[in-house]
């Protein structure tokens, strides 16, 4: 679909959209806005970046009845960043609809500030799980009897963080039927059965199976003997950033990394859950002012946040669960733009990447040097020989096992064992040879085809 008149929208939603500088639906909004606008509850699983938000926000104003004063929308988010940034997009839309109210209920303010007005209900109210339970609780609710429309967004971060239990109360006072539309970048089984307290087993599912937006590049580095910290101040002088996300598994890692790069003379902010609330808000807004080229997170900027222009992503580590690390790359390559998802490994952090490449992962490889990052052939493949599991062909066992017999002597003399080492180490490096040359030839034919695949997309996209 080409554009949002092709909705069964009316002109003044279609009219506020273009003068936002929305002209067409992404793919998901194609899928999702028809569905939602026939009131069907659905899940959504789509690549970060691809415009899940006003996928919901768009059907939800358009059924929404401005001329009653009553709460008809709730959309519940995981974070209070995301919450505010969902708050924000609506927002965008008053200036064109002066009567649509939207409230945000969060831990961004405190309880009172969030109780003030609550006698006048919103058309939305939009929020973290715990306080929107708070406010919505039958103490100093508005009713909840027009609710027509719920969001769960980030759907398997709210799970993951143990919010359901904040959901079921929020649930317990709607009215029954009510459309529910859930937003994930990832889908488990887990979830699914969560989900089905609320929706039932037969849901619409709407879903992709890319994990990240395919105009992101995927590269492991390999930084060697070089400290992390080290290895990232030459990485940044050399890839010289527009805009770099940097992210650590441990929030003492991301504190350690944030002081060294300013010791070194490097203009960056810090983000992390261990930030208070006036610090966080504060450092969200160093991050969209785009006076700074390098910002060090924990995994908690990795989930919905929209920040704008990322060009690099750079993951000092591999987190624990490998979705995340989807969800990190998933900051760049948004909207149309391509981005580099960069990854820091050693002999040390191997066996990680390789489940990732186990995953389907499509990537290259460099060598991270003193002045350049050079392109390596091998790359982490290369480890995978060192690990002690490696599986021996019948030829090479055959070979090694001859090598043995032909370096024996009827007579033991001096040196024989070094003769008969030697004899098997040289069969072995053979084998090695043409193990390097085999994988050398396999990244090559896959670095090929996959720059193809790209240049096909390009080249369809631009058509």
């Amino acid at each position: 679909m080409s554009s949002f008149k092709e909705f069964d929208l009316s002109k003044e939603l279609v009219s506020a959209l273009e003068k936002l500088g929305y002209a067409s639906p992404s793919p998901v909004q194609s899928r999702v806005i028809p569905q939602a606008l026939r009131g069907k509850s659905l899940v959504c699983q789509s690549e970060t970046g691809s415009g899940k938000t006003h996928s919901y926000l768009i059907p939800m104003l358009a059924k929404t009845d401005l001329t009653l004063t009553r709460l008809q929308n709730i959309v519940i988010c995981p974070s209070r960043e995301l919450a505010r940034q969902v708050y924000d997009f609506l927002c965008e839309f008053q200036r064109f609809f002066p009567r649509l109210k939207v409230r945000l209920y969060s831990s961004e303010q405190d309880v009172s500030q969030n109780k003030e007005g609550s006698s006048i209900p919103p058309h939305f109210a939009i929020g973290t799980p715990g306080r929107l339970k708070e406010i919505l609780s039958a103490s100093y609710s508005f009713g909840l009897h027009g609710v027509r429309r719920v969001v769960m967004d980030e759907a398997d971060m709210l799970l993951e963080l143990g919010y359901f239990e904040d959901i079921d109360e929020v649930y317990s006072k709607l009215p029954e039927n009510v459309q529910t539309m859930v937003f994930s970048a990832t889908m488990n089984e887990a979830l699914k059965a969560q989900l089905e307290r609320y929706i039932g087993s037969e849901f619409l599912f709407q879903g992709e199976k890319a994990k990240t937006s395919s105009r992101v590049l995927h590269h492991f580095v390999n930084i060697k003997h070089i400290g992390t910290n080290e290895a990232l101040v030459r990485f940044l002088k050399i890839r010289n950033p527009y805009f770099a996300l940097v992210f650590a598994s441990k929030k003492d890692t991301v504190k350690a990394t944030y002081e060294y790069l300013r010791n070194n003379g490097v203009e960056v902010v810090l983000f992390s859950g261990d930030l208070d609330q006036r610090e966080r808000k504060q450092a969200i807004r160093r991050i969209r002012s785009n006076k700074y080229a390098v910002v060090v997170s924990s995994d908690l900027l990795a989930r919905g946040i929209d920040l704008e222009d990322v060009s690099d992503v750079i993951s000092l580590d591999l987190p624990k669960d490998l979705s995340y690390y989807y969800h990190r790359a998933g900051r760049t390559g948004r909207f149309d733009k391509t981005g580099d998802s960069w990854i820091f490994y050693n002999a040390d952090s191997t066996r990680r990447c390789l489940e990732l490449q186990s995953q389907g992962l499509v990537y290259d490889n460099y060598i991270l040097k003193a002045d350049a990052l050079d392109v390596d052939d091998i790359g982490v493949e290369k480890k995978k020989r060192h690990d002690g599991k490696k599986e021996f062909s019948d030829d090479e066992k055959r070979d090694v096992k001859r090598a043995k017999i032909e370096s024996r002597s009827d007579k033991v003399k001096p040196g024989y064992k070094r003769k008969q080492k030697l004899a098997v180490e040289r069969v072995k490096n053979k084998y090695r040879r043409k193990a390097i040359q085999k994988a050398v030839k396999a990244k090559k034919d896959e670095r090929y085809a996959e720059r193809a695949r790209r240049k096909r997309a390009r080249e369809e996209a631009n058509k």
